[in-house]
């Protein structure tokens, strides 16, 4: 039996089930299984096949980001001088966003303080980009932050970050310890930090995850690690939970994410693998490689090094901290710039020229590239397009997080085409867009195919190249 300590709120699991059954048309799918195609159900119709590309290009909560002081900067009160309107043109679909309560160590929290956190979110879905975020309280040193204080905390952010939540990719446990990494900090059990962490997962919607630093603070939630079910079931703690490594390649135990020594150092990398691909993994390095002539993990070698990302399923890393440019020196930046959290191709399409009985038909097969799933829920939608430019959309009923790396998707679809589509040629699209009704027709927030041509960069779609007549 394992000794993994529930989410404390197992009432959600039947609400949420409630909620997806409602959602989307019904498909077939081995999405669902997360594995690679079978024999697929006969489907006549016309067949398309797409070219993959090597382009290196934006997309939604994964890639290289960089960190910004979204508060307080450091030593200062002041807001001003941020540019998150530069950002997309700079390359970052996604920032990590350090939050400093250092003013409120020992106080509640300004009120105007937050109103100011509320308009750097809203910049930031202005400028098209979301954030990991963290909180913290002192920049090095040893933070003293009581318990009692740090619930306060939460309890007085928890609106801000209800209200943010859809540009917010992932939260980081963040309040406890040296820059909210948790260690360095006065006083606090390992019970305070469990209570912290329940604390932060009931004040952000239960779709966001949240990151801990540390292998040995995973332990303290699911000692044993965690399966698949678990980590798709809204009523254990193992649904709420994702990593971050802020010292990625600087020697062998990345600064204590591991064990400093072996056996349990082994031991550490082995458990963080079994669950990574279920989590959002991501973060920064903080020095050089690995120390000369000592590299049980062939961590020295660009080779090496690319093993890590795909044996972790990292999504996301900064490449403004650290010794990125050896990446560029090696010639395996690109490399990590494409596959960095997922990267679907479009690989084949069949459609029937008619839908016949008014019932859309087709069958999709895309590839997973990348080293990740998409960590965060998205519906997945075939559009159809008139010659006027009206669209209808077809839900399909498939989990994007359960998209593995590495993995091939079926998703076939046979459902009644809209209520009131009038009769005459359609287009054929799949659109990937945000979860959140307000970013849905922002096409910065939907996924693009790794596809020649296919993309439209106004609408968020992705081409078929296909169509169907509605009789």
């Amino acid at each position: 039996m394992r000794a993994n300590k529930p989410y404390p709120y197992p009432w959600l699991a039947p609400l949420l089930a409630l909620l997806l059954a409602a959602c989307g048309a019904q498909t077939q799918s081995e999405a669902e299984a997360g594995s690679s195609t079978g024999s697929p159900s006969p489907l006549s119709g016309k067949t398309v096949t797409y070219a993959a590309t090597d382009e290196v290009f934006l997309n939604p909560e994964r890639g290289f980001r960089p960190g910004v002081q979204f508060g307080y900067a450091i030593g200062s009160r002041s807001l001003a001088g941020l540019d998150l309107a530069g950002m997309r043109s700079r390359g970052y679909s996604m920032i990590h966003a350090y939050i400093s309560l250092e003013p409120f160590q020992f106080s509640r929290i300004d009120d105007g303080y937050i109103a100011q956190l509320g308009a750097r979110f809203a910049q930031m879905r202005q400028a098209g980009v979301k954030a990991s975020v963290r909180f913290w309280y002192t920049w090095g040193g040893t933070a003293t932050a009581s318990r009692a204080q740090i619930l306060q905390h939460i309890e007085q952010l928890t609106p801000l970050l209800r209200d943010n939540a859809d540009v917010i990719a992932v939260m980081q446990a963040g309040f406890v310890g040296a820059w909210g990494e948790w260690h360095s900090h006065s006083g606090l059990s390992d019970g305070d930090k469990r209570e912290i962490l329940y604390a932060l997962a009931r004040a952000v919607p239960q779709e966001r995850k949240i990151q801990l630093r540390y292998v040995n603070d995973l332990r303290l939630f699911v000692p044993s690690g965690f399966t698949e079910a678990e980590a798709f079931n809204p009523s254990h703690i193992a649904s709420r939970l994702g990593h971050h490594n802020d010292c990625f390649m600087v020697n062998q135990s990345d600064a204590g994410t591991y064990a400093w020594d072996d056996p349990q150092r082994t031991a550490d990398r082995n458990y963080l693998q079994s669950m990574a691909r279920y989590m959002p993994v991501g973060g920064e390095m903080c020095g050089d490689v690995p120390e000369q002539g000592y590299d049980p993990y062939g961590r020295r070698t660009p080779e090496g090094q690319l093993a890590e990302l795909a044996r972790f399923n990292w999504s996301f890393i900064a490449n403004d901290f650290g010794n990125v440019d050896r990446w560029r020196q090696w010639g395996i930046y690109d490399t990590i710039a494409r596959r960095l959290g997922y990267r679907l191709v479009l690989v084949e399409s069949v459609v029937p020229e008619v839908a016949e009985g008014r019932r859309l038909r087709l069958r999709l097969v895309l590839r997973n590239d990348g080293w990740a799933a998409p960590f965060n829920p998205r519906p997945v939608r075939v559009v159809l397009r008139g010659s006027g430019g009206q669209v209808y959309t077809v839900g399909v009923n498939t989990d994007v997080r359960r998209w593995y790396p590495g993995s091939t998707q079926t998703l076939l679809v046979d459902e009644p085409l809209p209520a009131g589509i009038p009769s005459g040629n359609y287009e054929l699209l799949l659109h990937l867009p945000d979860a959140a009704q307000g970013l849905q027709n922002r096409p910065e927030y939907a996924i693009r195919l790794a596809n020649a041509g296919l993309w439209e960069a106004g609408t968020g779609y992705n081409r078929l190249n296909q169509t169907v007549r509605v009789p």
